[in-house]
């Protein structure tokens, strides 16, 4: 079994999804192939479960523009004191994207590939 800590990066496994999952409800096929960073781990051993705040650059194109739509319906509900307290720049609002799932349906990232260079 996976250990993880908070911080850690992580790939959602790609799977089909399971009646139990169903039950659960803590793994959607669409969640495969999601990577991110462990925000939170709740419980122990098999039955571990994992916060994933998932890498906003490895959503698929359709969950991405929902994303997307609901940050700019987020920044258009501003009013007031909210509004005029925030900077003009709309570039520093962050909207997470956490998933929870069970750690045995996380692995590691594969290691970012190195290029050597000919001397």
């Amino acid at each position: 079994m996976l250990r993880l800590k908070e911080g850690d990066s992580v790939r959602i496994v790609a799977r089909a999804q399971t009646p139990a999952d169903a039950r659960a409800g803590l793994y959607f096929p669409h969640y495969g192939n999601l990577s991110g960073t462990v925000f939170k781990l709740y419980g122990k051993a098999e039955t571990q479960q994992a916060a994933i705040e998932v890498d906003q650059s490895s959503l698929p194109a359709d969950i991405a523009a929902r994303h997307g739509e609901a940050r700019k319906q987020m920044l258009a509900a501003l009013r007031g004191d909210v509004k005029r307290s925030r900077n003009s720049s709309d570039a520093d609002f962050y909207l997470r994207y956490v998933v929870l799932v069970g750690v045995g349906d996380l692995t590691r990232p594969p290691a970012a590939r190195r290029v050597v260079e000919a001397a």
